[in-house]
């Protein structure tokens, strides 16, 4: 049997369709599982061991009809038996539908439901995400399975030597920046959080943030600090991320890869929703604050939420301690 998934288009929500792949290759172990996907997310998939072959395509291939067309057709070499998508777009379908796939499974969504052989209505209940990925197996509310990240000793060696070369030891992870900037944690709030510290930090981030994070080291000059933004593929990033003592994570991506590495995480959650799309891992602490800040307005009688300006060094150390206890 052949089984292809065909993959969120963010790498946050493709860590959070781990746990699908690992729920669909319990129920079809003999299966060969192919993972479709956008070319920036296939670092996720990498060294999976639930992962037979990754089919990643670039983001031209998909921007055109006729594009789009072409790719359902190349599926059709492989003559798979099942094709899911875990997107909710009418492109994913329209490709599924192209490849020839036996049975094709999805959500209904974006009129496309003519072009899968089974849709299927979406929970009325806010669910996460991972569990959202799972009801496609009528599995989310049985299962309880984690993102987990896989990293091979020869890239564990090689994230250690690039460590070495930059002459940290077990550095702290810091994810300030996101694609939006309603997500993005100040600068100023990040200073205030390690200043004085006598800790090793790396700061991450993509090439768009090359010029955030050089600003952040020459605002840091009494600090072991660097910037790596935009100098390492998403899959050498991940690789040192999990060699990260621990990490300080706005709502992105790499706040995901941190808590799917069982690397403590320290996530801070204002516009998006945690019961949605928070991050999952055994060592996990999400403060959550208001975005707007809602200034004199703010209701403290919510103890669930934070304020963000408040939120000290020794709230974070606090939380820290309490995650690698675990």
């Amino acid at each position: 049997m052949k089984i292809a998934v065909y993959s969120p288009n963010w790498i946050g929500d493709s860590v959070l369709a781990l746990p699908f792949i690992k729920a669909l290759k319990t129920r079809y172990p003999n299966a060969t599982l192919y993972i479709f996907c956008k070319e920036w997310v296939s670092d996720i998939y990498w060294n999976h061991p639930d992962i037979d072959n990754i089919i990643s395509v670039q983001k031209a291939s998909l921007d055109s009809f006729i594009g789009t067309i072409k790719c359902g057709f190349k599926l059709r070499k492989i003559k798979l038996d099942y094709f899911f998508t875990l997107t909710d777009s009418f492109r994913s379908a329209l490709v599924l539908r192209i490849s020839g796939s036996s049975k094709t499974i999805g959500y209904k969504s974006q009129m496309r439901s003519f072009l899968l052989s089974d849709s299927r209505n979406k929970s009325k209940l806010t669910i996460h995400r991972s569990k959202k990925y799972l009801a496609l197996l009528n599995e989310f509310e049985k299962l309880t399975i984690k993102p987990y990240l896989y990293i091979s000793p020869s890239e564990q060696k090689w994230g250690l030597k690039e460590i070495k070369k930059m002459g940290m030891d077990k550095p702290i992870g810091l994810f300030p920046f996101s694609v939006s900037s309603k997500r993005t944690i100040s600068k100023s709030t990040i200073i205030k959080w390690i200043e004085n510290s006598q800790s090793d930090y790396l700061v991450f981030g993509s090439r768009n943030d090359i010029q955030k994070g050089n600003q952040l080291i020459d605002s840091c000059q009494k600090l072991s600090i660097k910037s790596i933004c935009g100098k390492y593929t998403l899959r050498q990033s991940i690789i040192l991320i999990s060699l990260c003592k621990y990490a300080l994570a706005a709502d992105s991506g790499l706040g995901h890869i941190s808590a799917a590495l069982g690397v403590p995480t320290i996530s801070f959650f204002g516009v998006g929703s945690i019961s949605v799309t928070g991050p999952i891992g055994k060592k996990v602490r999400i403060f959550e604050h208001c975005y707007p800040c809602k200034r004199d307005l703010c209701d403290i009688s919510n103890k669930e939420v934070f304020c963000l300006k408040k939120i000290s060094k020794q709230d974070i150390e606090l939380a820290v301690k309490k995650l690698i206890i675990k």
